[in-house]
């Protein structure tokens, strides 16, 4: 018998017994599949429910950021126009960041608002009628109610614009006078509060009295009763001195209620705002519930907690604050009023608060239970249609087999022979298939896999050689001195870079003098790399020797270059030095774009300019030396390549040294090596999804005092 007649028995024997075996086994693996599949399902709904609840806590917060930064923006503008009126002074405006999460309401939608003015104690002999082009004033002086009064047209329409913007949230709007003059935003047509009530005693007026700023402030509103978060912006005559504050009620339930939760996951689900302590140093019974949202499916209770460890673990309360006030959004997992339930939390800082909501966990489950019966049925149909196809598939291979057994086995069987050499590295290895099929073409195609991964392998191990030496030549720690600290970063946008950092300790050579250099070679990959190496070496060597003379060590290194490298190759270059001593910093600076000083004592930024042409240009080049300047306690020199300051996004909005100015003023009590590192981190965050165009190199230099 022959080996084609024994593989076609072979094979119908084995393929009828799986057949009846599968027939047989039917509904034991209808029963694994249905426990897979709940087991499946609930893990990856539970993981995306994490997710999702983690993002949805995360959009609500950037919608409260950018609503915050809009109410900032227009009590400040507010607050101008009413001490334009009282006399010239500065508000220090701050233009609010442009969103999506900013609606602006039209006149008919600000006036279905009105129903939320439900008074606690309504007037018995006066009409209740909230009108939003009106401004209610109560005067406690002529001359300043005159005042406001003429300008009340103007003020008004000042209101009504910054009270369109995301209205549900806001309440009332506050300009109190020194002299007891009060205005009150949306007019509610009376004065709404008992006879010789004083809203300068308020807690919010005293604060931003006293600390002179914007101050917020959790309180109950006495008119409506509602949980409201009071901003309050002082007033100042055109003398300077106090003159009354601007403020307004933001509505904390309202608030809570932008937060965009699932429907299936509402019924049951809490939203709450919690308060830190100003303190770094806390107790879980410190930390309060300032504002609580249930929703009208399940019953509200009447005694609802004032303090978080009234509900929640102490335990869990310890990492929810950790984490919230590390910036970070989290969820963890603990029952609540018996319930097992997912919390999920936000940022916060300290002193502030953050939101937390609790969904239940059988709720996101039902999702689960039905999908799992939708799936099974799908599933037990499919095996029912598969045993017909795989029977007829049986058959028809067994024969396809017998026909094709000879031209497939040794073909294959040579195909494997050479991966398996293939795998253990021989990149030499050939197949010879004549098959004139798909089974040719694959052996030609394999025929081309070695010797392609014979040349990436050159490739791959040559571009590590590469980077591991130029690592090499970079300073591997920063250096601390009196008064000095220095850190250093480069990041590379190919294997290898042009860019270039070092640090001579010169101490021996120059009295007590440290030697910084940083450069930037034109062009990315190994011949630029290899360029920087070779100038590294040489003006390390050669430093010590010229000591003070900081352009004739340049110099000398320019002449190299221009002897020695490829025509159209050259390099930038800032060498500075160090005087531990007398705090005094030198440099010269060939062809290098400035570094950047910070000047602690005033604020202010300065450039440390140019001494000369870039190196390698022609031989003859003149540098020139920089008179030294002493740095004072607090002040830092950023020196970088352009890859900082000319990074672009996908907008092709450049990323500019205004940016590093307000990155290093931002963070100046941090030390030089996170100044380093944020500088790096904000540069690729400001360009996330677009490829590195060039390397980014910096040091920088703190003088600690």
């Amino acid at each position: 018998m022959t080996i084609r007649n024994k593989l076609l028995i072979l094979l119908l024997s084995i393929s009828l017994v799986p057949l009846a075996v599968y027939f047989v086994l039917d509904i034991s693996f209808s029963r694994i599949v249905r426990g897979r599949i709940q087991k499946t399902m609930g893990s990856v709904v539970e993981e995306r429910a994490r997710d999702t609840l983690i993002q949805t806590i995360s959009n609500y917060q950037e919608k409260l950021t950018i609503s915050a930064q809009a109410v900032r923006y227009g009590l400040r503008h507010y607050a101008d126009r009413v001490q334009r009126i009282l006399g010239p002074a500065d508000i220090n405006m701050v233009s609010p960041s442009a969103s999506r999460y900013i609606i602006q309401h039209s006149p008919a939608e600000l006036s279905q608002q009105a129903q939320r003015y439900q008074l606690l104690k309504p007037p018995v002999d006066q009409a209740h009628t909230i009108d939003f082009d009106s401004q209610f004033v109560h005067s406690g002086n002529e001359k300043q109610g005159a005042l406001l009064q003429a300008q009340m047209p103007q003020l008004t329409a000042i209101c009504k614009d910054i009270y369109s913007l995301n209205p549900e949230t806001k309440l009332w709007t506050y300009t109190i006078l020194r002299d007891g003059t009060v205005s009150l935003y949306p007019s509610p047509g009376f004065w709404p509060f008992e006879a010789g009530y004083d809203l300068r005693r308020e807690s919010w007026y005293v604060k931003a009295r006293e600390n002179k700023q914007l101050i917020p402030t959790p309180r109950i509103e006495p008119l409506t009763g509602k949980t409201v978060m009071t901003v309050a912006v002082p007033l100042f005559d055109s003398e300077g001195s106090f003159a009354g504050v601007i403020a307004m009620d933001i509505d904390l339930s309202s608030v809570l209620d932008r937060m965009e939760i699932p429907d299936p996951w509402k019924a049951g689900s809490w939203k709450l705002l919690a308060r830190l302590p100003d303190e770094m140093n806390y107790e879980p019974v410190d930390v309060n519930i300032i504002c609580c949202t249930r929703f009208v499916q399940t019953q509200v209770k009447s005694d609802k907690p004032s303090r978080l460890i009234d509900i929640c673990d102490p335990e869990h309360i310890g990492k929810m604050v950790e984490q919230s006030r590390r910036g970070n959004a989290g969820l963890i997992r603990q029952p609540y009023d018996g319930v097992d339930a997912f919390w999920v939390y936000g940022s916060s800082q300290p002193g502030g608060g953050f939101p937390i909501l609790v969904v239940p966990y059988q709720r996101i489950m039902e999702q689960v239970a039905s999908a799992r019966q939708l799936l099974f049925r799908d599933n037990l149909r499919a095996i029912q249609v598969v045993t017909i196809l795989i029977f007829t598939v049986i058959v028809a291979a067994v024969v396809l087999a017998v026909i094709r057994a000879h031209n497939l086995t040794i073909p294959i069987t040579h195909l494997a022979d050479a991966a398996g050499k293939l795998a253990r590295g021989n990149y030499d290895v050939i197949v010879d298939i004549s098959t004139n099929d798909e089974l040719q073409q694959l052996g030609e195609v394999f025929n081309q896999v070695g010797p392609g991964m014979k040349e990436r392998q050159k490739i791959k191990q040559s571009l590590e050689l590469a980077r591991e030496i130029q690592q090499h030549f970079l300073p591997s720690e920063d250096i601390e001195l009196e008064h000095f600290k220095v850190a250093g970063l480069c990041r590379y946008c190919d294997e290898t870079g042009g860019d270039y950092y070092d640090i001579f300790d010169l101490r021996d050579a120059a009295r007590r003098r440290v030697g910084l250099v940083l450069g930037d070679v034109s062009g990315h990959g190994i011949p630029a790399a290899m360029l920087m190496i070779s100038a590294g070496s040489i003006l390390r060597n050669n430093a010590p020797r010229h000591g003070d003379d900081l352009s004739a060590a340049i110099a000398e290194l320019n002449r190299h270059l221009v002897r020695n490298s490829e025509p159209g190759k050259f390099m930038t270059l800032f060498y500075g030095m160090l005087d531990e001593k007398s705090r005094k910093f030198s440099w010269a600076s060939a062809g290098h774009d400035p570094a950047v000083w910070y000047h602690a004592d005033s604020g202010n930024f300065s450039e440390m300019e140019n001494t000369g042409m870039p190196l390698g240009v022609t031989e003859d080049a003149k540098f020139g030396q920089a008179e030294p300047v002493i740095l004072q306690a607090g002040d830092i020199v950023v020196i970088g390549t352009d890859g900082i300051w000319e990074a672009r996004n996908a907008s092709d909005e450049m990323y500019g040294k205004e940016r590093l100015n307000d990155l290093i003023s931002s963070n100046k009590e941090k030390s030089a090596r996170q100044i380093a590192s944020l500088v790096v981190k904000s540069v690729l965050k400001f360009c996330p999804d677009t490829p590195a165009a060039d390397d980014i190199t910096l040091l920088v230099i703190k003088c600690t005092e």
